[in-house]
C-alpha cells in the first residue's frame, strides 16, 4: 500500500506512517508526538519493553542522553526487528552517537532542531517503504476519484465535471471530515490568492451538488459548516 506525507489536509488513516515511540525520560511529555501528529502521521506510544514492530516503518527513543540513555531498549529493538531507529536524546555529545549508532541506531538527532528531526524521520521512513507517494484514488461511501484520469465516479459510474468541479471534488475528500474555508478551497484549487471568491465556490458547490448528491437540497456528502465553508461528510 503506498503511503503519502501530507503538509496540509486529512490523509487518510490507511495511508500515513506508522511510527512507534518510547520516552525512556524520567520527566515525560508529548511535544514531539504533538509534532508528529500534525504532520499526519500515526504515532503508537510503547513502553521499554518493546517486542512487536509489525506495521510500523520507524521507531523512536527519546531519552536524557549519556546521563539516562535508552539503548537497552534500542537493544531488545535490535533483538526482534530490522525497523529504522531514532534516537532523540536531551543531550549528546561523540560519545553517545558512536554508542547509539554502535548498538543499532540509524540516526541521532536533537529533538531542539525540529526541521532537522522531521526531515530524519521523512528520510528513515522512505528508507522504510519507499518512495511515499499519493494515493491513486480516495473514495468515501458511493463517492471515488481516480486521480490518475482526474475523474470522479458515483456508485461506478462515471460523472462528468469540469476541471474546476473535480478539483474540488478531490479538495474536499483529501481533507474528509474536515471543515475548509472558502478561501482553503480556492487557493487549494485554483493555486492563486483568494479575493471575493466566496459566489465562485458556492456556485461550484451547487453544481458538484446537482451531479453527485441523491438529494442536491439535502446533501448527504458536501455539507456547508457554519461561519467556515464546506466540508466532505464521512459516508457511514
Amino acid at each position: 500500500m503506498p503511503l503519502y506525507l501530507s503538509s496540509n489536509g486529512l490523509t487518510a488513516m490507511q495511508y500515513r506512517p506508522n511510527i512507534i515511540f518510547t520516552d525512556c525520560r524520567r520527566n515525560k511529555d508529548s511535544d514531539i508526538q504533538r509534532l508528529l501528529l500534525k504532520d499526519e502521521i500515526n504515532v503508537a506510544e510503547s513502553d521499554s519493553d518493546v517486542t512487536a514492530t509489525k506495521g510500523a516503518h520507524l521507531m523512536i527513543i527519546r531519552d536524557e542522553g549519556i546521563a539516562l540513555p535508552g539503548f537497552a531498549v534500542l537493544e531488545k529493538v535490535r533483538s526482534v526487528s530490522n525497523i529504522p531507529v531514532l534516537m532523540l536524546p536531551d543531550s549528546t555529545d561523540e560519545i553517545y552517537n558512536i554508542m547509539a549508532l554502535s548498538k543499532g541506531a540509524d540516526m541521532v538527532c536533537d529533538p531542539k532542531c525540529v526541521y532537522e528531526m522531521k526531515a530524519r524521520v521523512t528520510a528513515l521512513i522512505r528508507r522504510s517503504t519507499g518512495a511515499l507517494e499519493r494515493p491513486r484514488t480516495l473514495s468515501n461511501g458511493a463517492i471515488s476519484v481516480d486521480m490518475r484520469s482526474r475523474t470522479v465516479y458515483s456508485e461506478g459510474s462515471r460523472i462528468s465535471m469540469t476541471a474546476i468541479e473535480y478539483g474540488i471534488v478531490q479538495y474536499l475528500l483529501e481533507n474528509l471530515g474536515t471543515p475548509c474555508s472558502i478561501d482553503e478551497i480556492y487557493t487549494g484549487v485554483w493555486h492563486e490568492k483568494p479575493y471575493r471568491v466566496r459566489k465562485t465556490i458556492v456556485e461550484h458547490i451547487r453544481r458538484i451538488r446537482a451531479k453527485i448528491e441523491p438529494d442536491p437540497h439535502n446533501p448527504s456528502y458536501i455539507k456547508a459548516v457554519s461561519g467556515i465553508g464546506y466540508k466532505m461528510e464521512y459516508a457511514y
